[in-house]
């Protein structure tokens, strides 16, 4: 069995690929949330809304196979990498 391609960061291009696309569902969860808790004036249906996102957040990591970690530690990668948030957000846009 072949080995998992890499890129120049040391990530499997694979978790890139997931990264990116979890990333772009993320950030519409992100939108929704941000949308709703604005029409909420109540702290409890706010909180209630938050941990809503949280968890849809997390079940789309699970859906794509990815850690909590490995998504923190690709995205912190990427802000220091051009190319690496360029594959990224071309796997966001594709939802791989």
């Amino acid at each position: 069995m072949a080995p998992p391609q890499t890129n120049s960061t040391g990530f499997p291009e694979d978790l890139v690929h997931k990264v990116g696309a979890a990333a772009g569902q993320i950030a519409r969860i992100q939108s929704d949330f941000a949308s709703k808790a604005e029409s909420e004036s109540a702290p409890d249906a706010r909180a209630a809304l938050a941990l809503d996102a949280r968890a849809a957040a997390e079940q789309v990591l699970d859906e794509k196979g990815v850690s909590v970690q490995d998504y923190n530690a690709v995205l912190a990668a990427a802000e220091g990498d051009q190319a690496l948030e360029r594959r990224l957000l071309d796997a966001a846009r594709e939802g791989y």
